[in-house]
């Protein structure tokens, strides 16, 4: 014969359709963890879009400050380039205007010539006429 089930034991396993206070409990818990996953979910990926926001305000920032040295740097070659700043700069150098009869345009063989083949007919010392 078998021993004889203690009566907690067997109202335990008798009870099979009842809900008892340990399966409402357990029942609590599952619910409690799978809503702290959820949640820990949601949460980690509310911080993934503040970092997507944060890195693209700051790529606008750059190329907003791109934009605006771009736009600077334009400015000044427009007037480095200036003509008639180039004429003054010139004349302070002691440069002037050639004379079209000393003008020489070159074909493509003396162009592809190398300074030490050209040899200068009246150049003065110093590379300077």
């Amino acid at each position: 014969m078998t021993p004889p089930l203690p009566p907690r034991l067997y109202r335990l396993l008798r009870s099979g359709g009842e809900d008892t206070p340990r399966s409402a409990i357990a029942l609590v818990v599952g619910a409690m963890i799978l809503l702290t996953a959820v949640l820990m979910v949601r949460v980690a990926r509310h911080h993934e879009v503040r970092q997507l926001g944060y890195r693209l305000s700051v790529a606008q920032r750059r190329l907003t400050e791109q934009r605006e040295l771009s736009r600077n740097l334009e400015l000044e070659r427009a007037t480095l380039v200036a003509p008639e700043r180039v004429r003054v700069l010139a004349g302070k150098l002691g440069m002037i205007p050639v004379p079209a009869d000393r003008i020489r345009v070159l074909g493509a063989a003396e162009r592809d010539a190398t300074p030490s083949d050209a040899a200068p007919s009246d150049a003065a010392p110093g590379g300077r006429p």
